[in-house]
C-alpha cells in the first residue's frame, strides 16, 4: 500500500500498535501537524511526524518516490533500501539453495524442454514485474488479455510456481503410471505371483501362462507378455528380489551401511576382533606339512592400532584370549570387544573369559552386523553404537561388516611388499592360468624347502602389525584428525601419541591378573601329589595333602609349569617331574632322600596327633588259654566229622556209583586260550569229542559262512581226513 502525504491516528496506531488516545496523547505533547478531514477524522502530515514514527510507518508501507526528499534521513534511508531491494545483490552473497530440491521442486530436462512450461515462465514473470502506476490485479488482467487467458489462471499459475516452482507448471496426468488396457488387480497379482518366493526358480513366461488362465477365471483385462514384463519392471525393484531370493538378511544388504565416526571413543575403548586365514603358505618344522596359518586379531576403532594378535594353524577360542592377552601386556586395559557369534567366540573358555572381564569392569559385546555393499569402503562402516553392558546377537555371513575386515587387507599387502613374504595362494577370482604358476611355485619352493616355517611366518606377521601400527599412513585416522595444526599423513601411533599429549593415560592390570583370566583351563584329578596333564607329569609337595579334582590354568606356549587350583583358591605351581636314573647314582640319591624327607613329615605329623588319644575300642576279656582250648576242641570236631564221613559204611547202591564213577573218569585235554573266532573253529574241528557248547558254536558259526568260506573249510576237513586215512 502506497503511503500518502497524511496518516490517520487509526493507521498510526496500527503501526505502532498503541490505541488512539496514547496516539492522541502524544500529538499534543509533541505539536504534530494535522489536518481535519471529512467526518471530522484527524489526519497528520508525515512530513511533521518524528523520525520514529516515520521510520516504523516506511517500514509497513511504500513511499512514492516524491515524498523521499520530505522524510527525515533515518526514514529516508529505510524507503530507499526498500526501493533498491528487488536489485540484484553482490556476487559475494550469492545464495545457496540447499532446500530448494525436495520431492515437490524436483524437475527433470523433460520440464525444461516442455513448452508450455516455457510459456507460462514468461507469462508469469510478466504479471509479477507490476510497472509503477499499476495496480497488481489491473495488471495482472492486462497480461492475461494479452496472452489470451483469464486472470484466474494467472494467479493459479503464479501460486503453483511459488509453492513448486518449474515443476508446478508441468501437466502431468492424475492416473499417469495407472494402467489402462490391465485390470488393476491383474497387474498386483501378476507381481506378487513373480515375487512369490515359492516361484524364484520358474520362467516369466511359465508365470504369464499361469496369469492367462487365472485372468480368464476372474474376468481380468491383461496385455500380452510384452507388457507383463514391462509392467514387472515398473513396480518391483532389486530390494523386493533379494528378499523373494535371500530372505532378511538379502534384504538387509541391499540397504544403505550405517556410517560411524570413531573420533568420539577414547583410545582402546572399543576393541573389534575377527579371525583370518592367511593367504600364504607355511611349513610346520617338525612334520613338514604345508597348511595356511589362521589367527585372531583385536583392532582399536579409536586409533586403529593393532591392539594384539596370535597364529595358529586353525583358530580357536585359546587363541583369542591369547591375542588379548598380548595386548593387555603392551597397550594396557580396554573397556569393551565387540565380536561375532563363531563357536570360539561361543566358547566355555572364552565364556569363562568374558566372565572374569566384567569381573574387572572391562565390558564384552556381541556383533550387531549392518548389512552393506561389497564393494564399500571398510573404513567408514560400523555397525551401530555399542552401549556397555548389553549382549546383542551378531547377524553372521557379513562381509566387511567391522572395520578390521578391510585392515587383513592391507596386513597382507604389507606382508607381500614390505617384508617379502613367498608362498601366495591361489585367488579365486583370478584366472586359471595365473592360479597355475602360484600352485606350480608353492610345489616348487615347498620341494627346496624355502618356504617360510611357521615361526618365520608369525614373526614377520607380528613386524607387519608393528609395522601398520607405527609405519603406515591411515586415511581413517587423518579423516577423523581432532587437533591442530593437521598434518599432512598420520598413523595409528600418532593417534596415539595425540591423544596421549591430551591427557589420556593407559591403565596396566597386574600380570597375575591377566593370567588369572586368560589362562586356560583343565580339570585333572590328583594322584599322590602328581597331576598328569598332555601327556606329562607335574608335580609338587603342596598337592601331596590333597585328593581329588583340581583346576588347572596353563599356558599353551609355555607347559614349563601349571598354576593349580583347588575350590576357587591357589594351591601352587605345580612344575614337570624330573625322573630318576638307573645309571645316575647321585640323582637317585636326591629321589630317594626326597621321597623319604616327604614321608618322615607324615609320620611325624599323624604321631603328633595321635599319641596323646586313647584307643576307645572294647576288646574281649576272655583269657588266652581259654581261647586256645576252644580252637583245638573245634577243628578236632571238625577231622572227626570228615574221618566219619570218610570211612563209614556204604549201601550196595551208593558203592556201584562211586566204582562207576572211578571207571568213567577221563582227564580232560587242556583247552587252549582262542585269540578269535576262527582259532576256536580249527581247534573244534580237530578234537574227537566237544562238549554242547562248542557243539552249538560250530553249527552257528559255520550259518554264517558265506560260500568262499565254507569251501576253503571243506578243503581243510578233506586234507584232515585225508591224513587221518594215511596214519591209519
Amino acid at each position: 500500500m502506497k503511503l500518502a502525504e497524511t496518516v490517520t491516528v487509526k493507521e498510526i496506531g496500527d503501526i505502532l500498535g498503541i490505541s488512539k488516545q496514547a496516539v492522541t496523547k502524544r500529538a499534543k505533547k509533541e505539536n504534530w501537524l494535522h489536518e481535519i478531514g471529512p467526518n471530522r477524522i484527524m489526519a497528520f502530515q508525515v512530513r511533521s511526524l518524528p523520525s520514529d514514527v516515520q521510520k516504523a510507518i516506511v517500514v509497513q508501507k511504500d513511499v512514492a518516490p516524491d515524498l523521499l526528499p520530505v522524510l527525515s534521513p533515518e526514514a529516508a534511508l529505510e524507503a530507499a533500501k526498500k526501493v533498491m531491494s528487488d536489485l540484484p545483490g553482490s556476487l559475494g552473497a550469492y545464495p545457496l539453495n540447499k532446500d530448494s530440491w525436495t520431492p515437490e521442486t524436483a524437475i527433470s530436462q523433460e520440464v525444461i524442454r516442455d513448452p508450455k512450461v516455457t510459456k507460462w515462465t514468461r507469462i508469469i514473470q510478466e504479471a509479477r514485474n507490476v510497472p509503477k502506476g499499476w495496480k497488481r490485479r489491473a495488471w495482472v488482467e492486462a497480461v492475461a488479455v494479452k496472452h489470451d487467458t483469464t486472470f484466474q489462471t494467472v494467479y493459479r499459475k503464479i501460486t503453483s510456481y511459488e509453492k513448486k516452482g518449474l515443476a508446478g507448471l508441468h501437466h502431468t496426468k492424475s492416473n499417469r503410471n495407472q494402467p489402462k488396457s490391465w485390470t488393476p488387480e491383474a497387474v498386483d497379482w501378476w507381481i506378487g505371483l513373480v515375487l512369490k518366493r515359492e516361484h524364484r526358480k520358474l520362467g516369466k513366461n511359465v508365470l504369464y501362462a499361469i496369469l492367462k488362465e487365472q485372468a480368464r477365471k476372474r474376468g481380468w483385462d491383461i496385455g500380452e507378455y510384452r507388457s507383463a514384463l514391462w509392467w514387472l519392471k515398473q513396480k518391483t525393484n532389486p530390494q523386493l528380489y533379494a528378499l523373494q531370493r535371500g530372505g532378511l538378511r538379502a534384504l538387509d544388504n541391499t540397504l544403505p551401511p550405517v556410517l560411524r565416526d570413531y573420533s568420539d571413543l577414547a583410545p582402546f575403548e572399543i576393541l573389534v576382533g575377527d579371525q583370518h586365514r592367511f593367504d600364504f603358505w607355511v611349513m610346520d618344522e617338525e612334520t613338514g606339512a604345508i597348511f595356511r596359518p589362521e589367527g585372531y586379531f583385536w583392532q582399536d576403532l579409536r586409533t586403529r592400532c593393532f591392539y594384539g594378535g596370535a597364529l595358529d594353524r586353525k583358530y580357536d577360542s585359546y587363541l583369542m584370549g591369547l591375542a588379548l592377552r598380548m595386548g593387555l601386556r603392551v597397550f594396557g586395559a580396554f573397556g569393551s570387544i565387540y565380536t561375532d557369534w563363531g563357536k570360539p567366540e561361543t566358547g566355555q573358555y572364552m565364556m569363562g573369559v568374558m566372565k572374569d572381564m566384567r569381573n574387572l569392569g572391562l565390558f564384552v559385546e556381541r556383533e550387531v552386523d549392518v548389512p552393506l555393499e561389497l564393494d564399500a569402503d571398510a573404513e567408514d562402516i560400523n555397525p551401530c553404537a555399542i552401549m556397555p553392558g548389553t549382549h546383542k546377537k551378531a547377524i553372521v555371513r557379513n562381509a566387511k561388516a567391522k572395520m578390521i575386515e578391510g585392515t587383513f587387507g592391507n596386513l597382507e599387502r604389507i606382508l607381500r611388499d614390505v617384508f617379502l613374504v613367498p608362498g601366495y595362494v591361489k585367488r579365486l577370482g583370478a584366472g586359471q592360468e595365473e592360479n597355475e604358476i602360484d600352485e606350480k611355485e608353492k610345489e616348487r619352493l615347498a620341494q627346496r624347502g624355502r618356504l617360510l616355517t611357521f615361526w618365520e611366518f608369525a614373526e614377520k606377521v607380528l613386524k607387519a602389525m608393528d609395522y601398520y601400527n607405527r609405519e603406515k599412513a591411515h586415511r581413517g585416522v587423518l579423516k577423523e584428525w581432532a587437533w591442530r595444526p593437521r598434518p599432512r599423513t598420520a598413523t595409528p601411533f600418532d593417534c596415539l601419541k595425540a591423544c596421549n599429549l591430551q591427557g589420556w593415560k593407559p591403565v596396566y592390570l597386574s600380570p597375575e591378573a591377566v593370567d588369572l583370566i586368560f589362562l586356560p583351563r583343565a580339570k585333572r584329578t590328583v594322584d599322590r601329589g602328581r597331576v598328569t596333564f598332555d601327556n606329562d607329569i607335574y608335580e609338587h609337595q603342596a598337592l601331596v595333602e590333597i585328593e581329588g579334582k583340581v583346576e588347572l590354568r596353563f599356558d599353551p606356549m609355555e607347559p614349563n609349569w601349571l598354576l593349580v587350583f583347588k575350590d576357587g583358591r591357589f594351591v601352587c605351581q605345580a612344575k614337570p617331574v624330573e625322573y630318576s636314573s638307573m645309571k645316575d647314582r647321585t640323582l637317585a640319591q636326591r629321589k630317594i632322600e626326597e621321597k623319604r624327607r616327604i614321608r618322615k613329615g607324615f609320620i611325624l605329623e599323624y604321631r603328633r596327633l595321635t599319641s596323646a588319644i586313647p584307643d576307645f575300642r572294647e576288646y574281649s576279656e576272655t583269657p588266652a588259654i581259654e581261647r586256645a582250648a576252644a580252637l583245638v576242641t573245634r577243628e578236632q570236631r571238625a577231622q572227626a566229622k570228615e574221618l566219619k564221613e570218610q570211612y563209614r559204611e556204604r549201601t550196595p547202591e551208593e558203592l556201584a556209583a562211586e566204582v562207576k564213577e572211578i571207571e568213567e573218569y577221563r582227564p580232560k585235554a587242556n583247552r587252549p586260550i582262542f585269540r578269535n573266532e576262527v582259532d576256536r573253529y580249527q581247534w573244534c574241528l580237530e578234537q574227537q569229542e566237544l562238549e554242547e557248547a562248542d557243539t552249538a558254536f560250530l553249527t552257528e558259526y559255520e550259518a554264517r559262512m558265506d560260500e568262499d568260506t565254507r569251501n576253503y573249510w571243506q578243503i581243510y576237513k578233506d586234507s584232515q581226513s585225508a591224513k587221518l586215512t594215511a596214519r591209519g
